[in-house]
């Protein structure tokens, strides 16, 4: 979210993320890593460098940065039917459809449609300038 307020104006060095989100940095660095090898993130180095979003938060979909650090949420491989108690195969069905739900509401929001949501839930206005 640090990194989808700030865009496209300035890039944010890890230790700074990592001590905003109270983080280890080492952890937040391989999330960056991870981020930046699926191309929603740009470094630069030296002064004034860091980490930026590749592209805009409007752009990028929950669900795509979920997959690239977590994969596919559910487990595709199941026994046959045959080889399950009726429970395994209710609780099957039930995390299937709760993979589902989850796997809708993180294709249907952008980093920026999160960002709105975390900024209301912490009571934090945007600024607007008329002139």
């Amino acid at each position: 979210m640090q990194l989808a307020r700030l865009w496209p104006k300035q890039y944010v060095q890890s230790r700074d993320l990592a001590q905003q989100e109270s983080l280890p940095n080492k952890f937040l660095e391989s999330i960056l890593l991870a981020l930046r090898r699926g191309g929603f993130l740009e470094s630069k180095v030296g002064s004034g460098g860091g980490y930026r979003l590749s592209r805009a938060p409007r752009e990028i979909l929950v669900g795509e940065v979920v997959r690239r650090l977590e994969g596919r949420l559910s487990n595709t491989e199941k026994p046959s039917a045959t080889d399950r108690s009726p429970g395994e195969i209710a609780v099957d069905l039930i995390n299937e459809r709760l993979t589902n739900a989850t796997d809708e509401v993180l294709e249907s929001m952008t980093l920026e449609q999160l960002l709105e949501h975390v900024n209301r839930a912490a009571g934090i206005q945007q600024q607007m300038y008329y002139i």
